[in-house]
C-alpha cells in the first residue's frame, strides 16, 4: 500500500516563483497527498498567488514566524501524511508522477527516509552545464564529513521527524542537515535511494550564498556533528569537494 505524503512549502515574499511550486504539486497523480503552505507574512502578493491555485488538497496560512526552521516545524505540526517532503517556494517537482514514484518506493521498502535526485536549474534550465544533485552514492559517511543527500528530494517519515523534535530552530542554515544527521547517525534511521530526478532546485538560498554564509554553514555542520559525538575534522572539507564536483553533469539531450 502506498503511503500518503505531506508536501510542506515555506514561503516569504515568493510571489515571483511560488506559482511553479504550486502547479507542480497540483498536477501530481496516483498518490494520496496534501500541500501545506506556511507563509511568514509575505507583503508581495505571495498569498494572492496561492489563492489563485487553490484546490481541495491545498491548505495555506500566513503569519509571522521565527525563521525558516520555525516555519517548517509549523508545517510538521499541521501535516497528516505518513511522510514529509519540504519543497521550498522557489523549487518545484520535476514530473507529474514524482510523488507517486516516491510513495511506491517507500511502500515497497518501508524505509524511514527516501533520498532521490535533484536537478539544479538556472535561467529556466537553459544552461550549457547543469548540476545534478544526486543521492545515488549516498552513504552515512557523507554526513560525517558534512555532506548530505539532496534536501529538496528528501522524504522522511512524519512520526520520526516528530519523535526527533522537528527542526532545531537555533540553526540558521544547517537545520536540514542536523535533522537528517540526527535521524541517520543518531537514530540509525533506515533509508532507500531512488535514482530519479524528482525535484528542480533554483540556487539562491542562504546555504548557497557567499563566503560568510559558507563559514557559518561550516560552523553549524561542526556543531551538529559534535552534538552527535562525531566531530567534524579539519580535513573533512577536502573530502566534501569531490562529492560536489561529482554533482556537475551535462544535461541529457
Amino acid at each position: 500500500m502506498k503511503p500518503s505524503i505531506s508536501v510542506v512549502t515555506v514561503s516569504f515574499n515568493a510571489a515571483a516563483t511560488i506559482a511553479d511550486t504550486l502547479a507542480s504539486v497540483a498536477r501530481q497523480t496516483g498518490v494520496d497527498y496534501e500541500h501545506i503552505i506556511v507563509d511568514g507574512g509575505s507583503r508581495d502578493g505571495t498569498m494572492d498567488v496561492v489563492h489563485q491555485h487553490d484546490h481541495d488538497r491545498l491548505s495555506a496560512k500566513s503569519e509571522p514566524d521565527a525563521g525558516i526552521y520555525d516555519a517548517m516545524n509549523k508545517g510538521v505540526a499541521r501535516a497528516t501524511g505518513d511522510y514529509l517532503l519540504f519543497l521550498n517556494a522557489d523549487d518545484y517537482l520535476a514530473r507529474p508522477d514524482a510523488l507517486a514514484l516516491a510513495a511506491e518506493s517507500l511502500g515497497l521498502t518501508d524505509s524511514d527516509c527516501l533520498f532521490a535526485d535533484t536537478q539544479f536549474v538556472v535561467n529556466g534550465g537553459n544552461t550549457a552545464r547543469q548540476r545534478l544533485y544526486s543521492a545515488r552514492s549516498f552513504a552515512p559517511w557523507w554526513l560525517r564529513v558534512g555532506a548530505q543527500p539532496p534536501h529538496p528530494s528528501m522524504f522522511m517519515r512524519r512520526a520520526l521527524v516528530r519523535d526527533l523534535g522537528g527542526f532545531d530552530t537555533s540553526y540558521r542554515i544547517a537545520g536540514d542537515f542536523d535533522l537528517v544527521a540526527r535521524a541517520v547517525l543518531g537514530r540509525g534511521a533506515s533509508f532507500a535511494k531512488l535514482p530519479v530526478v524528482l525535484t528542480h532546485f533554483r540556487p539562491g538560498g542562504v546555504s548557497t550564498a557567499g563566503i560568510s554564509s559558507k563559514l557559518l554553514l561550516s560552523r553549524e555542520l561542526a556543531r551538529s556533528l559534535r552534538a552527535l559525538g562525531q566531530p567534524l575534522s579539519r580535513g573533512a572539507v577536502w573530502l566534501r569537494m569531490p562529492l560536489k564536483l561529482l554533482q556537475f553533469r551535462r544535461p541529457r539531450a
